[in-house]
């Protein structure tokens, strides 16, 4: 758990756009793997403090001295034991007591949601935590994180929870590969598109995300849906027939006259959609932004 290069800079943008850390708690006590020189210049660069990463002897390794240069008044984590010191200490995969819910104004996790086997409680403790109009951050694996944890996230999932149905908003999602020199991309909403956001990638893809607390609800009291189906269903119940268009009328037609060039156009069309829809060059799913 901790914050990299890519994270580092995700909340600098947030810090840019306005966003308080006044109160802060990170879920895990969260590591900083940037070179101090690193942060001097991206502090210098927007115009922060950077005093803690001129004396590098005496860094402790941790986030909070990135923190403070963010203007976070108070630092402090949350995890299942007490041995990297945390202020908090309870198991997410139970609800968190009530006397702690809106306490921060930001609440970050930097790679802990995956290792929670009760991954809906967890992530309702995590909402649970921030104060209305407060903001919640995560760094969490996408695409081939495969026996990381025990889960991969995909956008939907995030879109579909922190959603205004639960008192929330996704101001910023963004996914890029590992690594720090990677290319950024805003990840579209797929109840916007009524399309699935699918990838298909050749490496580790990481999911940033930044949502505001709208106003204060009681998260998950009607359980997330994935968008198309919510989609499907409302047309049945509304009697609308959706039809059929595209690619599969076709080969249907052409099947009844030649099944040996209906496979062939099968074949094609469906290495042309891993080519074009499911890759981070499909730009109604994936927009390039540049990086903080």
């Amino acid at each position: 758990m901790g914050l990299d290069l890519n994270s580092v800079q995700f909340l600098l943008r947030a810090h840019k756009q306005g966003v308080p850390f006044g109160s802060v708690l990170t879920i895990g006590r969260l590591k900083l793997e940037v070179f101090p020189s690193k942060l001097r210049q991206l502090l210098q660069r927007h115009h922060l403090p950077d005093e803690p990463f001129r004396r590098e002897s005496s860094l402790s390794g941790y986030a909070e001295e990135f923190f403070h240069c963010l203007g976070a008044r108070t630092v402090q984590s949350l995890d299942a034991s007490a041995y990297e010191g945390a202020a908090l200490v309870h198991d997410l995969n139970q609800p968190i007591p009530v006397e702690w819910k809106e306490r921060f104004d930001v609440v970050c996790d930097g790679g802990t949601l995956e290792h929670v086997f009760n991954f809906p409680v967890a992530l309702r403790n995590c909402m649970e935590l921030v104060k209305a109009q407060g903001y919640l951050f995560l760094d969490s694996p996408g695409n081939n994180w495969f026996g990381h944890g025990f889960y991969q996230f995909s956008p939907e999932m995030f879109y579909r929870a922190l959603s205004e149905e639960n008192g929330y908003e996704i101001v910023d999602m963004i996914a890029h590969a590992a690594g720090p020199q990677a290319r950024w991309y805003k990840v579209a909403d797929p109840r916007v598109l009524r399309s699935r956001v699918e990838l298909i990638s050749h490496t580790m893809i990481h999911l940033l995300v930044q949502a505001r607390r709208k106003e204060t609800v009681e998260p998950f009291r009607q359980m997330p849906q994935q968008s198309d189906y919510s989609a499907i269903w409302g047309a049945a119940t509304s009697n609308k027939p959706s039809g059929e268009k595209g690619p599969n009328a076709l080969i249907r037609t052409v099947s009844c006259l030649s099944p040996g060039l209906a496979q062939l156009l099968k074949a094609a069309g469906t290495g042309w959609k891993l080519y074009r829809s499911h890759s981070l060059r499909n730009r109604r799913f994936f927009t390039p932004v540049p990086r903080e």
